[in-house]
């Protein structure tokens, strides 16, 4: 009976090695059992040059880390996942981005990438995504194409497509614009201008004529007078000093303001007919038994109204300083509507005398009034780091993610679900929205008025 007892106990003790190393060996090779838990780890896929001696170069990927990591560092205080980083440096290579990525890919203890920012180094990287069913999540690239096209692949900043399209989505649906011109640059700029132009289509406006330029030009004389020609080919116009008193009083109580009456005839100006009562302007002027008609080629005083807006996809903020001048002397800058490359203030303050009625998109407007971007003002004056855009960058994605994962998306396939769910996120420098094909469907409206202002935050509708 002893010999038995004496066997079952080795046996048991056996069996509890045997358990204690499989245990031991799912804890060592399953790092997916860990994620189940409390643990992950981010990768991060930045252009960090740190074999590099030039600083300029390692300015903007280590601005983007450190935002990263002070977002880590806040999310750490109470964090109910705890995550780790593995940083990589891309070198600003697309090859080298791509292998960076697949590298990620291959270790199952990471769930998501934070990076690349560059558009070439995401396009190389972005089948890796699906590949390894493993989210990537840029920061800056704005390129198209390429969130749309692949699943587990985000752009926090809005493509191309998206400022396009959206600014026409704003321009016809909250202001009931439907006509417009276009001046941009052939290169940079064309990426907007064909997506504007699709859009404006699609919602049953129309660009009415588009201007091309090189890039940094000494001045647009050519396409200002492509548009002039267009308008004295297709506007209609009557003058005040022309009509008689009983004509002027028609005109008055139909609803044209009297100043504008005044100063057609005291600056013997022509005045479009289209400006004064819109689409129905020749049956309404037919009532009065006033004819109108078109500019002769030599006028230079009118107010045109066939154009409601110009769109002006610009490649370099310096460029508006060349613009908005020849636009103001010529009478066309009477609304203008531009991309983020018009999001400087002392351009827009240079320029400001020029400037009637300017709006324009961006994904960068920390509002200074906004609590939470007080708290991070002065968290981080207790720090080394510094408060610089490239450094929000990094610190929106870093906080949403890490928010993310601590409300419980701690696998890629739950991180990825996360994102392509995720609406209205309210970041420091903008909102997101990742509905429209993983890519970023908000934007910043901004205004120049003695200062950029805050128009609205604006959604392309999908």
């Amino acid at each position: 009976m002893g010999i038995i007892k004496n066997k079952f106990q080795i046996s048991n003790f056996k069996f509890q090695i045997i358990l204690t190393v499989i245990c031991f060996l799912l804890i060592l090779f399953c790092p997916s059992v860990s994620n189940s838990q409390n643990q992950v780890k981010i990768g991060i896929a930045l252009p960090l040059f740190r074999d590099s001696e030039d600083g300029s170069k390692k300015q903007l990927g280590n601005e983007i880390l450190d935002g990263i990591k002070y977002a880590l560092q806040e999310y750490s205080k109470n964090a109910p996942v705890k995550v780790t980083l593995e940083v990589m440096d891309t070198k600003r290579d697309p090859v080298i981005a791509a292998d960076v990525i697949r590298g990620f890919g291959e270790d199952e203890s990471i769930i998501g990438v934070i990076g690349p920012v560059f558009s070439s180094e995401l396009g190389e990287a972005a089948e890796n995504g699906p590949l390894f069913t493993l989210p990537i999540i840029s920061p800056t690239a704005t390129g198209d194409e390429l969130a749309s096209n692949y699943n587990y692949v985000f752009q926090l900043n809005p493509s191309y497509e998206v400022r396009g399209k959206l600014m026409a989505d704003y321009l016809i649906k909250k202001n009931g614009l439907k006509n417009f011109a276009v001046i941009y640059e052939d290169v940079y700029g064309e990426n907007f201008r064909k997506h504007f132009d699709n859009e404006v289509k699609t919602m049953g406006g129309k660009v009415l004529t588009a201007q091309s330029y090189k890039k940094d030009p000494q001045n647009i004389t050519e396409q200002i007078n492509n548009i002039l020609k267009y308008i004295k080919e297709n506007d209609l116009f009557i003058n005040a000093a022309n009509l008689n008193l009983t004509q002027r009083q028609k005109l008055e109580l139909s609803g044209v303001r009297w100043s504008l009456i005044d100063s057609s005839v005291s600056l013997n100006m022509d005045i479009s007919i289209f400006y004064m009562f819109g689409k129905n302007a020749r049956k309404i002027l037919d009532t009065m038994n006033i004819k109108p008609y078109k500019l002769k080629p030599e006028t230079t005083k009118f107010v045109q109204g066939v154009i409601d807006a110009i769109y002006i996809p610009v490649s370099n903020p310096g460029e508006i300083n060349v613009i908005v001048p020849q636009l103001f002397s010529d009478g066309l800058s009477m609304y203008i509507a531009g991309t983020g490359d018009w999001n400087n203030e002392k351009i827009l303050e240079d320029n400001k005398v020029y400037l009637k009625n300017v709006v324009f998109e961006s994904e960068y407007y920390p509002d200074e009034n906004e609590p939470e971007f007080k708290d991070l003002k002065t968290g981080i004056a207790k720090t080394k780091y510094k408060l610089t855009k490239n450094f929000l960058f990094g610190y929106d994605a870093g906080k949403l993610i890490f928010s993310l994962i601590g409300s419980g998306s701690k696998s890629r396939h739950e991180l990825n679900i996360a994102l392509k769910n995720l609406v209205d996120y309210d970041a420091i420098k903008s909102k997101i929205s990742l509905d429209y094909h993983g890519i970023n469907s908000e934007l910043n409206i901004l205004r120049y008025d003695e200062g950029i202002k805050l128009v609205e935050t604006y959604k392309l509708s999908k």
